[in-house]
């Protein structure tokens, strides 16, 4: 029994020896490729696995840094001027004031209102004073709504992404320059087509918020409500019809002056064909 005990106390004694070279090796192993290792484990995030590249932030600098909002601000307003005419020349002196611009504009006129629909561009440190000046020009204001769009967070977030495609795409050119068969550079330039498509995509995005963000955009209706007595009356409806159908007449004489050759060809023509028969009912009397 005491033999038996010796030798199991022996083994267990042998055998941890064996693990503690064998844990020894492994941390000499490690510790000899771990940089390598490291390397190509961060070469694999950043090239083959995008998705984690795309959701990175760097945490060393933009974190700490102040951020600036991103604020998308329009307004709708819709005013009635008593003059039209002197309102208009009176925006046209904001426009000028304010270093803004018409984008676009639609004018309609009837007989009870003169109407115009403007789209104003203008800077953004300047939109609260053109929107109140462009309501001092009116003597009531129908309606008028502003809206703020913060646009900060999918700025930033499209900035980190464009960011990290960025580098994924210097990551594929290192890669191209060590690529050696034609298999190897068609797929890397396919890769890399697709990033290119994507950050321009991303860059278009970015241009576009900054545009909206820098320029305010102000929707303006204005319209003169034409007073009833300046309607026109029954009696000047009358006198514009009958002026109307004496124009008609004119028109259809000039017409007929113009068509004169084909109307006397006409008039031979029938003259021609009654003499013909006149003359065939005195040959054959019935």
């Amino acid at each position: 029994m005491k033999l038996n005990l010796i030798y199991l106390i022996s083994i267990w004694l042998f055998l941890a020896a064996c693990s503690g070279q064998n844990d020894d090796y492994s941390e000499s192993i490690e510790a000899e490729y771990a940089p390598e290792m490291l390397a190509m484990s961060e070469q694999e995030k950043r090239v083959n696995n995008e998705s984690d590249l795309e959701t990175t932030i760097n945490e060393t600098g933009e974190n700490n840094e102040k951020i600036e909002k991103k604020i998308i601000k329009t307004a709708n307003i819709s005013i009635e001027v008593e003059d039209f005419k002197n309102a208009r020349a009176a925006l046209e002196a904001l426009l000028k004031k304010y270093n803004a611009y018409v984008a676009d504009e639609s004018e309609q006129n009837d007989d009870y209102q003169i109407t115009d629909a403007l789209t104003i561009r203008v800077k953004a440190d300047n939109f609260n004073k053109l929107l109140n000046d462009v309501s001092g020009l009116a003597v009531h204001v129908n309606s008028k709504h502003i809206k703020l769009a913060d646009v900060t967070e999918e700025f930033i977030d499209i900035t980190t992404r464009l960011k990290n495609k960025k580098q994924v795409e210097q990551q594929y050119l290192e890669i191209l320059k060590k690529a050696r068969t034609i298999n190897e550079i068609l797929q890397v330039n396919e890769h890399l087509r697709v990033i290119r498509e994507e950050i321009e995509s991303k860059e278009g995005r970015l241009k576009y918020l900054n545009s909206q963000v820098s320029l305010s955009t102000i929707y303006l209706s204005m319209y003169q409500q034409i007073e009833s007595t300046d309607y026109p009356s029954f009696g000047h409806k009358l006198l514009k019809a009958v002026e109307g159908g004496w124009d008609g007449i004119l028109i259809f004489i000039l017409g007929l002056v113009y068509l004169w050759p084909f109307i006397l060809i006409i008039l031979i023509t029938v003259w021609l064909i009654i003499k013909y028969r006149k003359k065939r009912k005195e040959k054959n009397p019935q």
